[in-house]
This record gives structure tokens, sequence and C-alpha cells, in this order.
């Protein structure tokens, strides 16, 4: 019984029990980036704001693949500002997507000043990889809670 406990504890520190769960289809020729900017597409979305980095960039690259603008600014909380701007004036979805960590917690006032104004706004926060969380990797924060 502890000897069967132990191992479970192992397997799911090591991530094997999301494998088993979270089947990856290795023959799909799409990765998640082109999956993230077809919905954005589908939704009418024409801009995406962003201060590009390595955890996004799949979504930066595809969405310029499929015609949706991407301005890259010089800090989060301009990419999270803008995405409000054009959510007020077009009356449409605002997006903004930022690095993971820092990036998504210097999104915090203006995600709150769109949230005041009540303007549809969607923050994209790129993430650590799910194998590698809470185990240090590079910007891992409960984002989730913030």
């Amino acid at each position: 019984g502890l000897v069967a406990a132990a191992l479970l504890v192992l397997a799911h520190r090591l991530g094997l029990l999301y494998q088993l769960y979270h089947k990856v289809d290795p023959q799909s020729p799409r990765h998640g980036g082109e999956l993230v900017a077809e919905v954005l597409k589908a939704h009418g979305v024409r801009f995406l704001f962003t201060l590009a980095g390595g955890h996004i960039s799949p979504i930066l690259v595809a969405s310029e693949k499929v015609g949706i603008r991407v301005v890259d600014t010089r800090h989060e909380a301009t990419a999270v500002f803008a995405a409000d701007a054009v959510s007020r004036l077009s009356g449409r979805i605002g997006v903004a997507t930022v690095t993971a960590g820092p990036g998504v917690t210097n999104t915090v006032t203006a995600v709150k000043n769109a949230q005041m104004a009540e303007s549809p706004l969607l923050l994209i926060g790129g993430a650590a990889a799910t194998l590698q969380k809470g185990r240090g990797a590079l910007q891992d924060i409960d984002q989730l809670s913030l």
C-alpha cells in the first residue's frame, strides 16, 4: 500500500498522470499558436497587442499568418491599454498577449482599468510548461489567482 502510494505520488510529480489523461495528436500538422490565432480570427479580431516573449511567440507568428496585425509595445501595460482602446473604439473585443510571470503581473493596472470601464478585453498570458509548473521554471507564478 505505502509503496503504491509513493509510486502514485512520484508518477504525479513527473507528469506521467497528466500525459495519460491529456493525449497529444502526433499526426496533427498544427500547433497551439495556430489554434489560438484561428479562434481570434473567427471572432473578428484584427489587432493583437503584445510585448513579445518566448512563451507566446507561436501565437504571434500564427496570428500574423492569418492576417491579424501584431503590434509590439514597450511594456505589457501599454499592450493592454491599447487593446482596451481598440475595444472602446470599435466595439469588438480587444486582445493583448504577454509572456508569463512578470509579463502578466505588469498588466494588472491596465486590466483593472478595462474592467472598471466594462470593456470587452481578452488577455492571454504565457505560462511555463505544465510539466515544469512548481519546479522553478522560468517565470512560473500562480497567474490565475492574480
